[in-house]
């Protein structure tokens, strides 16, 4: 009996269940619905072409992380979105810049993420808010 209680208090949090379609449709959506509500701005137009490769590639595990830890909402989603970009955009930046042969390719890395600081969170944040919206026990989720 004892076994069993030093289990229970050993488990992690308890995690919540991921809709593989709500997640799907909110990672292919949150950009799109970033870049139609800044359109009219000519840094959104660029931000998803430029951007889409690195939202999907850090954005992925670690969204698909969060949403089986996190409660959806769009300010946790933003900061976590931001946060990833910094990290691995410093990592890569400082690697590149480590070898001389990489310097031109520091310097893309360090254009894409820069403006990624502004958009990664967009990004993520409506990842949250549309993943709260399409998950069909998001009233489950909230309790």
């Amino acid at each position: 009996m004892t076994e069993i209680t030093k289990i229970q208090e050993k488990s992690p949090k308890p995690r919540h269940s991921v809709n593989p379609t709500a997640f799907f449709c909110a990672l292919i959506g949150a950009p799109l619905v970033v870049t139609a509500l800044s359109f009219w701005t000519v840094i959104g137009l660029f931000a998803l072409p430029f951007g889409i490769i690195p939202y999907l590639v850090i954005g992925t595990p670690t969204l698909l992380w969060a949403v089986g830890r996190l409660k959806p909402r769009f300010s946790d989603y933003a900061l976590l979105g931001f946060s990833a970009n910094l990290t691995v955009g410093l990592f890569l930046f400082m690697f590149l810049n480590a070898h001389p042969r990489f310097h031109t390719e520091a310097q893309t890395v360090g254009f894409i993420m820069g403006f990624g600081l502004i958009f990664a969170p967009l990004y993520a944040g409506a990842f949250g808010s549309l993943y709260a919206s399409l998950h069909p026990n998001i009233r489950i989720l909230q309790t």
